[in-house]
């Protein structure tokens, strides 16, 4: 898909009238920019018509591992522990909308590093200016700085933390969310108010959207 404006946005419109939230819907723009030529673990996650994962534009064999037993998670492991790696190694990590619900972050990067191999890559997200989500428990927000003196500390490099979102109207766009999304067609008209009320905001305002997040993409390479 070639990212021109108009392909942009009439993504989002479908997505949006797919009753996505705007921080999955930016998760997905960011993932279609992404050329996967290698089998990938999308860990802590399973197979679903909303999975991030599944906008993926090169469609190789996906593996899911996660703690709940699903029928189609190939590995069962517990994030939380460490050692609790998979057996596989990977070339490619997805790591969507994971952290938030991890208590030992640093278990679990661990665990990360035993599963992916040498010069691999792990592609992320997490949220940060969002509404709690329980899976079951929500546990953290993250900033940018936090994920790159991290990441850094944990064996990667070649680091980048892109920010999701377009600042103070998407944010509260998405407080509301769950409200306007029970009324047919009306995020088709918020959703885009909200994008260029923060365009013409950012005009007169340095760094809107950096200091208003709604989330983080990151991608980072093993050392």
């Amino acid at each position: 898909m070639k990212n021109s404006s108009l392909n942009i946005y009439t993504l989002i419109f479908k997505l949006t009238l797919k009753k996505y939230s705007p921080l999955r819907i930016f998760q997905i723009l960011e993932i279609k920019k992404l050329k996967i030529n290698n089998d990938f673990l999308d860990l802590g996650s399973t197979e679903s018509e909303t999975n991030v994962s599944n906008y993926v534009e090169n469609k190789h064999f996906r593996h899911y591992a996660n703690l709940n037993k699903y029928k189609d998670v190939v590995d069962h492991i517990n994030l939380e522990k460490y050692p609790n790696k998979i057996e596989k190694k990977f070339k490619i990590i997805l790591l969507m909308n994971v952290l938030e619900h991890i208590k030992n972050i640093n278990n679990c990067f661990k665990n990360v590093n035993d599963i992916l191999d040498d010069d691999g890559i792990i592609y992320g997200s997490v949220p940060f200016l969002f509404h709690i989500h329980q899976s079951p428990n929500d546990y953290y927000r993250y900033t940018q700085q936090f994920l790159e003196e991290f990441l850094k500390e944990n064996n990667f490099n070649s680091i980048e933390v892109k920010v999701l979102g377009t600042g103070i109207f998407c944010n509260m766009y998405s407080s509301l969310f769950n409200l306007t999304k029970i009324i047919p067609f009306l995020n088709l008209i918020i959703f885009p108010i909200a994008i260029i009320l923060d365009k013409i905001l950012s005009i007169f305002v340095k760094n809107l959207k950096n200091i208003n997040p709604l989330g983080y993409f990151f991608i980072a390479k093993k050392n």
